[in-house]
C-alpha cells in the first residue's frame, strides 16, 4: 500500500531514465554516473546495447520503496531491488551505505541485461525462456559481475560449506535453493568459470541455458556434463581453502548462549543489556519470520518476546536485516527501530512487563537504524536516511527533539555512544569516498564524534577493509568493533591511548549477521561481550567476558584480503569483470550536461499477455464447440495506471465473456472499475415420453435443460488502506441479468434429438424460477483485514475479516450482510483454526435469487453427495437459502515438509494434516429453525403448483415440513496437499451428524487451499 503521493522527476542519460523525487540533485547525477558506468562494464560481458533507454526508478528509502507500483507483491526488507521483466524496470531505494546503493544499482542492472537478451536478443529465445534457468545463474551472474570474486562475506559461507563438507553440487543448487542460498553460491560458482575458463564463457552459458537448460549447457559450453563441471569446482575450493593453513574446527570462545536447541537458526543482532542480565535478539525461531526475543544473559533461557509483528499493531515488519536496538542504561528499557504506517518509527518496551512505552516517529526521517542509548538514558544515537544522505541523529525522549549531527554525503552507520556521553564512534566511508582508490568498493572506516561540537575524527585502522560495529569498553578507552581486514570476519580492540590494535579472535568463518553492513556484537558495562558466530550455515549467540579472549597486536596498517578472494586464486581465463571492477573509478563519467530533465511521459503499455489455451469439441449431442480465453495487463511506468483485460468462450457463441478492469494506485486512496459480461450456465436433466416426430410415436426421451443466465456489469470502487493489514472499502454497480433457456431432446433408445429454446414462462412453469431480465442498481461498504501468515496449504497464524454490506435497488430490493471472521492461533506443532461465516439478505426481494449453497465442501465437508445412505432424510433444499451461517473449528498439522515445520521432513510433498468440525444453517425468511432434522413436522408433500401429491394407491405423500430448517453437522479429517505450488487438493473424511444415515462416513475432495 501507498501511505503519500510521490511526486517523480525524470532525468535522460545516454541509456537510462532516471525516475526519482530525490530533492538531492548531487545525489541524483551520482546515481545517474554510476548508471552508465555499470552500463559501459557490462556490457563488455553481454555483447549488447540497449536499443532504448531503459527505466530506472529511485525510491528515497527502503519503506518507500516497499510501497512501490511499479511491482506487484509484497516487498520485504531485506529486498535490495527489483528488475521486472515486462518493461525492463530496475526499481530500487538509496541504501545506508554508498556502497551498497552503489552494488544494488550494479546488480538490478544485470538483470535488466538479462532480460533484454532474452527478449529484444538475436537468439531463439523469448521471456518464457527465464523459466529454463535457474535461480543460482541468474542471481550468482549479478552478484559475480557487480562484486566479482573478493567477497568476503561470501567467501566466509563457502568456507562453511568447505569447514562441513557441504559444498553442493549445480543439481543441489538448482533443487535445494532454500537450503543452498543461490546469490552466494551462484557467485561463487561464477567466479570459478571466470577464473578457469574466462568472463567471455558466461554469456554463451547463460544464453544455451535458456534455450535448453544448464544441464544441456554445461555439456555445450564446456564440454563437461554438469555433475563433472560440480566435481571440478567442488574440488577447486577444497584445494584453496587447503592452503589457508587454519583450524576449520576452531571453537568460538564463550557460552553458546542462543543455538538452534533454544532459538531458531538465524538468532541475529544481539544487544545485552548493560547489567548483563538479558540479551535481546532477532530469530526466525517461531518460523513465520522475524521476531524480537528477551532471553536470560546468563542461561540462555527465552523469556519472552519483546515484539511480534502478528500481535503487535504497530509492527508491520522488524528492521532486522541491518540494525539492532539497545537497552537504556538501567536495563529497565530497550529500543529499537520498526517498520509502521510506511517508515522506520522508535519503540521503546518495558523490559520486565513487555508493555509499549512509545512509538514515535522521526520527523522527516523515514528510514533509520542502530540505536544506541546515552549514559544519563534521556536520548538515543541513531543512523538515519534522509533524501539519500546517511548521518548521525540524536532524539531526546523527554522533549522529543530530532538533532542533526553530520551532515554530509559520507554514509555514516552504526553510532555507539561512549560511557561519559560526550562522544559516539560510529562507522564512516568518510575517507574511502575521497580516497584515489580505483576499485569498486567504498569501504567503511571508524570514526569519534564530539557531540557538543560535532566535530569528526578519522581513526587511522584497516584502511581499505571494512570496520563495523564499533561499540566502547568500560573504561571508554577501548572500541571494540568487526574487521574484515585479515579477509575473515574477526573481532578487533582499539586503544584510544596507544593507538594499538588487537585481534579478539581468529576464525576460520566469522563473527557476522545476515548481511556484511549487519550488527553482530554488542558489549555490557562489565564488558561482557555477545556475538552472533556463524558456522554450520547458522547463526548462533555466544557470550564471553573480554578477559575470555586471548588478544594479539597487530599491524593497523596492513590489511590482507587474500582469504577474502572466492576460489581459485589463480585466474587462467580473460578476466574482464574483476579486471573491470578494480579500475571501476577509472571509468570516465558522462558530462552534467549528458543527463537531462524530461518530461514525465506514462508510456502505457502491454505488461503481460496470455492464453488459457484453445480447444473444439464437435459431434456430441450438444453439436459443435469452443473453449478458450486470452489475458492481457497494462501499466505505466510507475504502475500507478493498470488496466485488466481479458476473453473467454466455453461452448458457444452465446458462452462468450470477457472483462476489462482499470486500477489507479497513485495515492494512498485507491480506485478503479470495470465493465464485464459474463456468461453462466447451470442445467437440470428429466425423463419424459415425447413424440420426436421420428416416426416411433410417443418414446421415453432424455430431456436437458439449459439456463444461461448473463450479467452485464458496470462498476466502480473506492479503497482506503488504513495500514498493510486493514482497509475501508466502498463500491457502486450497475447491473443488468438476462436469461435464456433451452431444452435439448434426444431419445433415449435411439440417440436422435432435436433442440428448441423455451419461453421464460415456459421455463419458470418447469419450476426454474422467474427468468425475467433484471435490472440492479448496487452501492456496498466493507472493512476487510488480512495479517494472516499463510503455511503449505492454509493460514497458521494470524487473522482475516470481511465485515459488509450492500444495498440492491431496481428490479431487485434488498440488503445482503456478510460477515467472515477467521482466526488463526499457533500452538507448536498444531494451529487452532476458526472461522465464523455468515451471508444474509434482508428485504422485499432477498428470495428471489438462487439461495446460497452450504452443502459445497469449502463450507461444509460431507455434504456434497446428498443419496440417503449418506445424509439420510436431508434435502437439497435443506442446505440452500437466502441466509446462511457456517463455522468451522480445525485443529491443522503441518504433516509432511520443511523439518522446522512439518511432522514428516519431505523436500517435495508438502501437506497438512487437519482434524475438522463444520456446522452450518440456510434458511429463508419465513421458515421455522428447530435444533435437528428429526424435529421436523411431516406433512403431506405438494407439487410445484401447490398441489397435493399422492402415491399410486391414493396414499398421500409425506415427508419433512419445507418451511422447517435445522442446522447440519460433521466431523472428520483431511489431508490438503500443495501440488508444487499450482493448487491445492484436500481429500477427507468427514461423517455427517444425521441419525438417518446408514453409512458411517463419507469421502470427498475439494480443490481449495485452507480458509
Amino acid at each position: 500500500m501507498r501511505y503519500k503521493k510521490l511526486n517523480f522527476q525524470v532525468k535522460e542519460t545516454p541509456h537510462f531514465e532516471m525516475y526519482t523525487y530525490l530533492k538531492n540533485d548531487s545525489l541524483v547525477k551520482w546515481l545517474s554516473k554510476e548508471a552508465e558506468v555499470w552500463y559501459g562494464m557490462h556490457q563488455q560481458v553481454f555483447q549488447d546495447t540497449f536499443l532504448r533507454k531503459n527505466p530506472v526508478i529511485i525510491y528515497n528509502n527502503h519503506p518507500e520503496f516497499q510501497q512501490t507500483t511499479a511491482i506487484s507483491g509484497e516487498i520485504s526488507v531485506g529486498t535490495g531491488g527489483v528488475t521486472e521483466a515486462f518493461k525492463q524496470r530496475v526499481v530500487m531505494p538509496v541504501m545506508q551505505i554508498n556502497q551498497q546503493t552503489r552494488h544494488v544499482l550494479g546488480h538490478e542492472m544485470v538483470h535488466a541485461f538479462q532480460y533484454r537478451a532474452l527478449m529484444e536478443g538475436k537468439d531463439t529465445t523469448r521471456l518464457e525462456s527465464v523459466a529454463n534457468i535457474p535461480l543460482w545463474m541468474v542471481e550468482g551472474m549479478a552478484e559475480y559481475l557487480s562484486i566479482g570474486k573478493k567477497d568476503a562475506f561470501t567467501a566466509m559461507w563457502m568456507r562453511d560449506a568447505y569447514a562441513r563438507n557441504d559444498i553442493p553440487s549445480l543439481k543441489q543448487l538448482t533443487e535445494q535453493s532454500q537450503k543452498y542460498f543461490p546469490y552466494r553460491y551462484g557467485q561463487a560458482f561464477l567466479a570459478y568459470l571466470g577464473a578457469t575458463y574466462g568472463d567471455t564463457v558466461i554469456m554463451p552459458m547463460f544464453m544455451e541455458t535458456a534455450k535448453y537448460g544448464y544441464e544441456v549447457a554445461m555439456k555445450r559450453v564446456f564440454g563437461y556434463d554438469a555433475q563433472t563441471m560440480s566435481t571440478l569446482w567442488r574440488n577447486s575450493m577444497e584445494t584453496a581453502f587447503k592452503t589457508l593453513d587454519k583450524d576449520t574446527a576452531s571453537r568460538p570462545i564463550g557460552q553458546p548462549l542462543i543455538t538452534a536447541s533454544n532459538g531458531g537458526r538465524m538468532n541475529v543482532a544481539p544487544a545485552i543489556s548493560p547489567d548483563g542480565r538479558f540479551v535481546a535478539f532477532m530469530s526466525e525461531k517461531d518460523l513465520f519470520g522475524i521476531d524480537l526475543f528477551l532471553a536470560d544473559a546468563h542461561t540462555g533461557t527465552i523469556i519472552r518476546k519483546l515484539g511480534s509483528r502478528m500481535t503487535n499493531k504497530d509492527i508491520d515488519e522488524f528492521s532486522y536485516l541491518e540494525s539492532a536496538g539497545d537497552f537504556s542504561p538501567d536495563s529497565k528499557r530497550f529500543a529499537f527501530s520498526v517498520f509502521s504506517e510506511g517508515r522506520n518509527k522508535l519503540m521503546v518496551i518495558d523490559v520486565e512487563s513487555g508493555r509499549v512505552l512509545a512509538v514515535q516517529a522521526m520527523g522527516d526521517i523515514f528510514e533509520f537504524t542502530n540505536i544506541s542509548f546515552s549514559p544519563d538514558g534521556e536520548t538515543v544515537a541513531f543512523s538515519g536516511l534522509k533524501e539519500g544522505q546517511s548521518d548521525i541523529y540524536t532524539y531526546n525522549l523527554k522533549d522529543k527533539k530530532v538533532t542533526q549531527l553530520t551532515n554530509d554525503k559520507y554514509s555514516d552507520f552504526q553510532p555507539s555512544f561512549s560511557p561519559d556521553g560526550k562522544s559516539i564512534v560510529f562507522s564512516t566511508d568518510r575517507k574511502a569516498y575521497e580516497s584515489d582508490a580505483r576499485s569498486v568498493d567504498i569501504p567503511l572506516s571508524l570514526a569519534l564524534l564530539d557531540v557538543e561540537t560535532m566535530q569528526v575524527t578519522p581513526i587511522a585502522v584497516f584502511f581499505g577493509a571494512n570496520n563495523l560495529n564499533p561499540h566502547f569498553a568500560k573504561d571508554g578507552q577501548h572500541i571494540y568493533f568487526l574487521s574484515n581486514a585479515d579477509g575473515y570476519r574477526n573481532m578487533f580492540r582499539y586503544s584510544l591511548a596507544t593507538l594499538a590494535v588487537e585481534q579478539m579472535t581468529d576464525y576460520f568463518t566469522g563473527i557476522s549477521g545476515i548481511t556484511e553492513y549487519s550488527p553482530a556484537m554488542s558489549v555490557s558495562d562489565n564488558d561482557e561481550i555477545v556475538y552472533s558466530y556463524f558456522k554450520g550455515n547458522q547463526y548462533n549467540i555466544y557470550k564471553a567476558k573480554a578477559t575470555d579472549f586471548q588478544p594479539q597486536v597487530v599491524d593497523a596498517t596492513t590489511v590482507d584480503l587474500a582469504a577474502a578472494m572466492l576460489p581459485p586464486y589463480i585466474n587462467r581465463g580473460v578476466n574482464v569483470v574483476n579486471t573491470n571492477l578494480q579500475n571501476f573509478n577509472l571509468y570516465q563519467r558522462i558530462d552534467g550536461s549528458q543527463i537531462k530533465p524530461i518530461a514525465y511521459r506514462s508510456k502505457f503499455k502491454l505488461d503481460y499477455l496470455a492464453n488459457t489455451g484453445v480447444g473444439m469439441t464437435i459431434g456430441s449431442r450438444y453439436g459443435a464447440g469452443m473453449a478458450g480465453g486470452v489475458f492481457g495487463s497494462f501499466s505505466d511506468i510507475l504502475g500507478y495506471n493498470q488496466i485488466f483485460t481479458t476473453l473467454n468462450i466455453n461452448g458457444e457463441i452465446y458462452d462468450f465473456g470477457g472483462q476489462i478492469a482499470y486500477v489507479n494506485q497513485k495515492s494512498r486512496w485507491n480506485w478503479g472499475g470495470s465493465i464485464s459480461h459474463i456468461p453462466y450456465r447451470y442445467g437440470f436433466r428429466g425423463y419424459a415420453r415425447e413424440d420426436l416426430g421420428q416416426g416411433q410415436g410417443e418414446e421415453v426421451v432424455v430431456n436437458d435443460y439449459v439456463i444461461r443466465q448473463f450479467e452485464t456489469q458496470l462498476d466502480a470502487f473506492v479503497a482506503y488502506p488504513f495500514n498493510q493489514f486493514h482497509r475501508f472499502e466502498i463500491g457502486g454497480a450497475v447491473a443488468r441479468y438476462s436469461y435464456r433457456a433451452e431444452k435439448w431432446r434426444q431419445s433415449y433408445f435411439f440417440g436422435y434429438g432435436d433442440r428448441e429454446r423455451i419461453s421464460n414462462e415456459e421455463a419458470s412453469a418447469l419450476g426454474f424460477g422467474n427468468l425475467n431480465a433484471l435490472n440492479v442498481q448496487q452501492v456496498s461498504a466493507s472493512f476487510v483485514g488480512d495479517k494472516s501468515t499463510f503455511g503449505m496449504t492454509a493460514p497458521l497464524d494470524g487473522f482475516r475479516y470481511r465485515v459488509g454490506a450492500a444495498q440492491y435497488v431496481g428490479n431487485l430490493n434488498f440488503t445482503a450482510y456478510t460477515v467472515d471472521l477467521r482466526r488463526y492461533v499457533r500452538l507448536k506443532p498444531v494451529t487452532v483454526a476458526a472461522r465464523a461465516y455468515s451471508y444474509i439478505r434482508s428485504g422485499a426481494d432477498e428470495n428471489r435469487l438462487r439461495g446460497n449453497y452450504i452443502g459445497y465442501p469449502f463450507f461444509i465437508r460431507g455434504f456434497d453427495d446428498l443419496t440417503p445412505e449418506k445424509v439420510g432424510d436431508l434435502s437439497f433444499n435443506d442446505l440452500m437459502g437466502a441466509r446462511v451461517v457456517v463455522g468451522n473449528f480445525e485443529v491443522r498439522l503441518p504433516f509432511t515438509g520443511p523439518e522446522k515445520l512439518a511432522a514428516v521432513k519431505s523436500n517435495f510433498l508438502f501437506s497438512d494434516l487437519n482434524l475438522f468440525f463444520d456446522a452450518g444453517l440456510a434458511w429463508n425468511k419465513g421458515n421455522t429453525i428447530v435444533g435437528s432434522l428429526e424435529k421436523k413436522p411431516i406433512v403431506q408433500q405438494t407439487d410445484l403448483d401447490n398441489e397435493l401429491l399422492f402415491d399410486e394407491s391414493g396414499a398421500p405423500i409425506l415427508g419433512y415440513d419445507r418451511n422447517y430448517r435445522s442446522p447440519v453437522f460433521s466431523a472428520g479429517v483431511s489431508l490438503r496437499i500443495n501440488l508444487f505450488g499450482a493448487m491445492v487438493l484436500e481429500p477427507y473424511y468427514a461423517v455427517p451428524f444425521i441419525s438417518s444415515r446408514t453409512r458411517f462416513g463419507t469421502f470427498g475432495l475439494n480443490f481449495m487451499p485452507g480458509w
